[in-house]
């Protein structure tokens, strides 16, 4: 009896050892550092490996490492393509920036056939901004950081060299009147401001002054209206003055517009305004009819995109490019 209860014992203490090592080799439903998903722990959420996405961050690493630098300031080198052709803008005829701009560079009556052509200062701006590969002219006066002012013959258009005469790209700002206008107080007085310790600080903030030295405004707290009317390079200037003068004359209202150099000239002699603004001198003919009287000096800036990397021209090659014998950008290399 003892002997059978003996085997019956070890029996059983063999069985539950089976059961034990069966226990050990069943199946798992995951593997070694397994997710709960079946993936690996390595694996990213889209189901990359960690390694896959490791690798894909070393390639991009090398991709930007391999960009091509300016050896200078490591700066990305420009894919400007200078084979492109020159988008050439320029002011309508009649306009002072214009004229003053062909005379200078002896562009002349020789402007390119395939220029396009602008009636407005912020025209120009806006052509030249939203295209690489465009080129063309505004006041210094009306430059911003959507676009590039090139240098001149190796000067920056700044105001401090027009005053000292050293960018040869310059005019003067100015206004006319017609003999009966200069004899309307409201008229002289407003001309006066302009030429005023006051106004010439008001010109001094975008442009270049004519008179260091002016002596202070005399207020005389007038009353009545005037039309001023002319240059889109001008414009801007008188909107400023404009408004400092009626502070000191609230009882006057000064209505401004624009049309051009030419269109003031012209509506100055026929009275049909108070007061022309142009942004070049009179003619011979012209002075015969009207009294200018400069108000500000200002350079006229060869502009292009930012994204050009030119960064300076000589008065010779603007002439060539604005005549059309250069046509693309490589033609300056």
């Amino acid at each position: 009896m003892k002997k059978l209860l003996l085997i019956l014992s070890l029996s059983l203490t063999l069985a539950l050892s089976l059961v034990a090592c069966g226990g050990d080799d069943a199946p798992d439903n995951t593997t070694s550092g397994a997710s709960p998903s079946g993936t690996t722990a390595d694996a990213s959420p889209d189901g990359t490996t960690a390694g896959n996405a490791t690798d894909a961050t070393e390639s991009a690493t090398e991709t930007t490492d391999d960009a091509a630098t300016d050896p200078a300031d490591g700066s990305p080198i420009s894919d400007f393509d200078t084979d492109r052709v020159i988008a050439v803008n320029t002011r309508e005829e009649g306009s002072g920036t214009r004229d003053a701009f062909i005379s200078i560079t002896g562009v002349g009556d020789d402007m390119y056939a395939e220029a396009v052509v602008d009636e407005s200062t912020s025209g120009i701006l806006t052509k030249v901004q939203s295209n690489d590969y465009a080129i063309g002219y505004v006041s210094i006066g009306s430059l911003n950081d959507s676009v590039k002012a090139l240098t001149i013959d190796g000067v920056v258009p700044s105001h401090e060299n027009v005053f000292n005469g050293t960018y040869g790209i310059q005019r003067p700002l100015l206004v006319c009147v017609n003999a009966e206008k200069a004899q309307v107080e409201l008229v002289s007085d407003f001309i006066a401001f302009m030429l005023s310790a006051e106004g010439q600080e008001i010109v001094s903030t975008s442009w270049t002054k004519v008179d260091e030295d002016a002596p202070e405004y005399e207020t005389k707290s007038l009353s009545g209206s005037l039309k001023v009317g002319g240059s889109t390079s001008v414009e801007p200037l008188m909107q400023r003055l404009r408004q400092a003068y009626l502070v000191h004359n609230p009882n006057v209202t000064i209505e401004i517009s624009g049309g051009g150099s030419g269109t003031g000239i012209n509506e100055a002699t026929s009275g049909v305004i108070d007061i022309g603004m142009s942004s070049r001198a009179l003619r011979d003919n012209e002075k015969e009819a009207l009294t200018p009287t400069d108000i500000a000096l200002d350079g006229v800036a060869v502009i292009v995109n930012p994204n050009n990397p030119i960064e300076g021209l000589t008065i010779a090659q603007v002439k060539l490019i604005f005549t059309g014998e250069i046509t693309k950008w490589s033609g300056l290399e």
